[in-house]
């Protein structure tokens, strides 16, 4: 790799899926010995009700992990529906700040309770950050770092920050035109892109998972925990649609741009995240750290990672090229 290249860092996102604890911390405890990774976010994103011992193992976690050399982040809710699951936020936020670690902020509430408390945050892909102007003011109230909407083309990154990771400064929101050309830049913000893994696309207040099974999401018994990568829902053509996740539709095949690293580093990204998944965690993050350090052609690493199976069996890139998430565009 040049040394005039950016280094591109990895990171592995919460867990979206509902394990048991017991492998949750071995899943992380395991990365904490990985070169390959940087960033590791912990905590619940989708439901409380994952959080049977409440956020105390998360912070257990986060403790035993604090010498592993890595940075480590807190990640909220994306869709706190009472004043419990606020009350967990605040918890986990106070419980970031007593350690000197960020959160990932994935709803307004957690911007305005990490703000109010000076605790640093990651704008997650949940807050849609779409305009220079929306980055700007989350920058203002303590953002670091930046994850797209996951639909939002990395092509358009530059029109919300400039292609050196720099929030773009002033009033107003700009054109694509415009904003480019703006000189007086503020460099604060990292931007962070959804790299790889099924993509959380929308919430509910009710549980998909439990409906499926007959329940409701008061009584659901923790039947998510049953599916380590969701549950694979087809269309009456027998087609792959979408994958269940509790209150939470997934993209049926995972999302990857292990043939894309060298673009998205032109386009100003310095993170990439990887989301944590059932099976072949440690090659896909060694893959992308040969891709991302030049010790691998992408499009090679790709196909291996596939292994036999056509690449549009295997994985979507829509969102990517600015058409429909779910279908494989070489």
């Amino acid at each position: 790799m040049s040394e005039v290249q950016q280094h591109i860092k990895l990171s592995v996102g919460p867990l979206l899926f509902g394990w048991p604890e017991t492998k949750v911390n071995d899943l992380y405890l395991g990365l904490a010995g990985n070169p390959d990774v940087d960033i590791l976010y912990l905590g619940e994103v989708v439901c409380s009700k994952r959080m049977i011992a409440g956020i105390d193992p998360i912070v257990r976690l986060a403790d035993e992990l604090k010498n592993c050399g890595k940075e480590i982040v807190l990640s909220t809710l994306a869709m706190p529906c009472g004043e419990h699951e606020l009350q967990a936020i605040r918890d986990l936020i106070s419980a970031a700040g007593e350690r000197h670690l960020a959160i990932e902020a994935n709803d307004m509430s957690a911007v305005s309770i990490a703000s109010e408390a000076g605790v640093a945050f990651v704008a997650g892909p949940h807050l849609n950050v779409y305009t220079p102007y929306a980055l700007q003011r989350l920058s203002t109230l303590g953002a670091m770092r930046v994850v797209p909407p996951m639909e939002l083309p990395p092509q358009d990154i530059p029109s919300i920050v400039n292609n050196r990771g720099q929030v773009l400064n002033g009033a107003p929101p700009y054109s694509v035109s415009d904003s480019c050309a703006i000189q007086d830049l503020t460099p604060v913000i990292e931007v962070e892109y959804f790299a790889h893994g099924k993509l959380p696309l929308t919430f509910s207040a009710r549980c998909y998972t439990a409906r499926a099974r007959g329940m409701s999401k008061r009584t659901c018994h923790h039947t998510c925990f049953m599916d380590p990568d969701g549950i694979e829902m087809r269309s009456l053509d027998h087609e792959g649609f979408t994958t269940i996740n509790g209150i939470q539709i997934m993209s049926h095949r995972p999302f990857t741009v292990l043939d894309h690293v060298q673009e998205l580093r032109q386009l100003g990204v310095g993170v990439l995240r990887i989301s944590p998944q059932h099976e072949h965690m440690t090659d896909i993050i060694h893959r992308f750290r040969a891709v991302a350090d030049g010790m691998q052609d992408g499009r090679e690493a790709l196909i291996s990672l596939g292994g036999d199976s056509p690449l549009q069996q295997q994985f979507c890139n829509g969102y990517y090229h600015g058409q429909q998430g779910r279908v494989w565009i070489e």
